[in-house]
């Protein structure tokens, strides 16, 4: 298995769409920058240089901990389930596609054994995205606007009820533990998205199927006619890594949701070997 991984992760870092991902959070975090100057300019009067920090009227709140979690937090919820479900997606679909599948499956390796190396390959890759994106945003943050702690205030990232405040240090530490819970969480887009990756053999519509499923569930689950089936969608547990960005983290909400997210994952991954064990590959 070990041979295979190494095989695997060869192709990952030879493909084009790996390198892509990456230039594309990079060109999300310049897009990013620059909308928050222009809302400074707007916000003071087109003295966004020397008042970047102080948009929000408050001089501090604004500062690069703030420029990357909502950076973060805007990204997580559609641009890196997107890349997941793509690197997912083309891992069995894509060799059934380039005519390859059938012959690995006639090498001295088990079915089994296939589709786990696949996903570890796919985790690896959420893993090295997340912990880049963080990074960069971090970066960007201390270069172009200064750091500061962390101000957390009732409002659009809906994290808190009442104002409180994150010392640096500390928040420089959430922000670890986001890239870890934050891996965990798109797992589960991971396994979703090797399960239609087995059930089609187009890489494209395993990437759409998955991409759609998500975002039915994501968008259904925050309507409030259905509050009541909110608690059965994993979408809904899959938020669990942002609560590490509150002033007292919940660790007990937290591990219950990260072990739902880890039985979600165990589960697609299991149907995954059991459907391909099964299935009649032709091409």
């Amino acid at each position: 298995m070990l041979t295979l991984l190494k095989l695997e992760l060869e192709k990952l870092f030879r493909a084009k769409s790996f390198y892509l991902s990456f230039a594309v959070l990079v060109g999300f975090v310049a897009l990013m920058l620059w909308g928050f100057y222009t809302y400074a300019a707007r916000k003071t009067g087109g003295e966004a240089v020397e008042q970047f920090k102080y948009t929000y009227e408050s001089r501090q709140y604004f500062n690069g901990l703030t420029f990357a979690l909502y950076s973060v937090l805007f990204s997580f919820t559609l641009l890196l389930p997107i890349f997941v479900s793509m690197s997912a997606g083309s891992q069995i679909a894509g060799e059934a596609r380039a005519g390859t599948l059938r012959m690995i499956c006639t090498r001295p390796i088990s079915r089994a054994s296939l589709v786990l190396t696949k996903f570890l390959v796919t985790a690896l890759h959420a893993g090295l995205l997340l912990t880049f994106f963080i990074g960069l945003n971090l970066v960007v943050g201390l270069i172009f606007v200064g750091w500061g702690n962390l101000e957390l205030y009732p409002g659009p990232l809906n994290l808190v009820d009442a104002p409180g405040k994150i010392m640096r240090d500390d928040a420089l530490m959430r922000f670890g533990y986001a890239a870890l819970s934050g891996t965990w969480a798109l797992l589960v887009i991971a396994a979703l998205a090797l399960l239609c990756s087995v059930i089609f053999d187009s890489p494209v519509q395993a990437t759409i199927m998955t991409i759609a499923a998500y975002l039915v569930l994501y968008i259904v689950g925050r309507v409030e006619f259905f509050e009541h089936l909110r608690p059965y969608f994993f979408t809904t547990d899959m938020d669990f890594w942002r609560v590490v960005f509150k002033p007292d983290i919940p660790w007990q909400s937290l591990w219950h949701s990260a072990c739902v997210c880890g039985a979600y994952t165990a589960g697609l991954l299991l149907t995954s070997v059991v459907i391909f064990e099964r299935k009649d590959i032709v091409t």
